[in-house]
């Protein structure tokens, strides 16, 4: 017996109400058919091929077996982190937070949201902002499909399309969270929790999560586990699929701690990854890729240095350790500004970066560690920099890292009177941290090779770097007025 095409659709479904936790193997589907033995094999490489096509499925390869999407994704819990302007304005941006979690052909303004098991679909209205402070929001979507939902979400966005125009901003369908934000005090590191209740549908049900029940080291094991996650993705499918599909798919193959109170957020992804950035270059649509130097395992470390005591694994994790406020994608920026600045000098890029002041490293291991990922960075970047190409980011970055020299001149007096962020006002410290987060998203921006910038998107992005510049100098004059500096 030789199988058509329906009788093979018609086989799967079968199949599927049985699976036991949504697996099933091609066996599974064709045994219970008479196919002759001499057609078998056959039988078994065209439902391989139309298995693997099925956007409803995944593979496990290991094991052989296919996973319902929708199985597996039934009642898992992820997490979603408001923004400052988010919150500000009592709305929630549903952006890419969700088209990991739900079927692909869901748009984000078709998501359902209901508030812990309530049959009441929570409500939406219209917000207008700015396009490029948005971007952060969307950015997992992919550049193709972003301004396909921007023109799609209102008559008036369709205006971005005009390059005549000088509008740059949008109108988007959000979710109105005021009474949830009010009702459970919200403030900035605060989340919501999610929970998926029917991934065909994209229905979910959310409850509030408090920032102090939340681990800055567990949320970092989630960013380099899903990183890890992502270079498998990578590994296995290459440029093939467009990013929510990666992200998917990372989801799928990666570890069990990815789910739950404890996980980070796409949004602390995005920000905070030493291992993945976005390639807009890529052929056919916007993918996840390595970063330059990603495999921190490849830094080669001298024979004659021991184990440290201190923290390793990735450079932003060391960092963080030898009490530095920098960022890996800030370190970046400062080596990219002494390239473009003509300037070969790692002492001088040392002493931008760190001041004169000694690194509190744990050990003289990690210290080695810590200057050979510089040393190695430097390299890299310097080997591949092309001064021309990044003549109009260069002028952004030069704007940027003036916000980062102020940001770190502050820090640095408070750390000379032994006075700590946290005793100071915590308003004015959340919107310079605010700016801070803006400035690393928009380095990873400018510091990819892959991305290409048009010369208006240049003057939009510098009178936006100007707004940010005027919040954080606002606020440190309200903290020197404060210190009665």
């Amino acid at each position: 017996m030789k199988l058509d095409s329906k009788d093979i659709d018609a086989a799967v479904e079968a199949a599927l109400p049985a699976a036991e936790n949504g697996r099933f193997s091609i066996a599974d589907v064709l045994c219970p058919l008479a196919i002759s033995p001499e057609n078998m094999e056959a039988e078994e490489i065209r439902l391989e091929r139309e298995l693997d096509a099925n956007d409803n499925l995944f593979k496990d390869a290991d094991e052989n077996v296919y996973v319902i999407r929708s199985k597996f994704f039934a009642a898992r819990k992820f997490i979603i982190t408001p923004s400052e302007l988010e919150i500000e304005n009592n709305i929630l941006f549903p952006g890419h937070r969700f088209c990991t979690f739900c079927a692909g052909k869901i748009f984000p303004s078709e998501i359902t949201l209901l508030y812990k098991n309530s049959k009441n679909r929570l409500k939406t209205r219209e917000f207008t902002h700015e396009v490029t402070e948005l971007m952060p929001y969307h950015i997992f979507l992919g550049s193709e499909q972003i301004f396909d939902y921007f023109i799609a979400e209102h008559p008036v966005n369709m205006a971005l399309l005009d390059e005549k125009t000088s509008q740059r901003s949008v109108t988007l369908n959000v979710f109105d969270l005021e009474e949830f934000y009010k009702n459970n005090d919200f403030t900035s590191g605060d989340a919501l929790l999610l929970t998926i209740k029917d991934w065909t549908e994209g229905i979910f049900c959310f409850s509030y999560l408090s920032g102090s029940e939340r681990r800055n080291s567990k949320v970092k094991t989630w960013i380099n586990e899903l990183g890890r996650a992502v270079e498998m993705v990578i590994d296995r499918f290459e440029a093939y699929l467009e990013i929510p599909d990666q992200l998917r798919w990372a989801f799928f193959m990666g570890d069990d701690l990815l789910w739950g109170e404890a996980a980070g957020s796409l949004d602390e992804f995005y920000t905070n990854s030493d291992r993945i950035k976005i390639n807009f270059s890529n052929a056919s649509h916007t993918i996840l890729a390595r970063k330059i130097a990603a495999r921190d395992e490849n830094i080669n470390i001298p024979e004659d240095v021991g184990i440290s005591r201190g923290k390793i694994g990735s450079l932003n994790e060391l960092l963080a350790d030898v009490d530095s406020p920098l960022k890996a994608v800030e370190l970046d920026a400062y080596i990219m500004s002494q390239c473009y600045q003509g300037n070969p000098d790692f002492d001088m890029f040392f002493r931008r970066c760190f001041g004169m002041n000694k690194l509190s490293f744990a050990d003289d291991a990690q210290e080695v560690i810590f200057l050979n990922y510089l040393e190695d960075r430097w390299e890299t970047i310097f080997g591949q920099y092309n001064r021309h190409d990044d003549k109009l980011k260069a002028e952004l970055r030069e704007q940027i890292l003036e916000l980062i020299d102020e940001r770190l001149e502050l820090l640095e007096s408070l750390k000379s009177m032994d006075i700590s962020p946290e005793q100071l006002p915590e308003q004015e410290m959340k919107k310079i941290a605010e700016v801070a987060v803006y400035c690393t998203e928009l380095l990873e921006v400018l510091n990819s090779e892959s991305h290409t910038l048009m010369e208006a998107d240049s003057e939009e992005i510098a009178e936006s770097i100007d707004r940010m510049g005027e919040i954080q100098s606002k606020q440190i004059t309200k903290i020197h007025s404060y210190l009665k500096l």
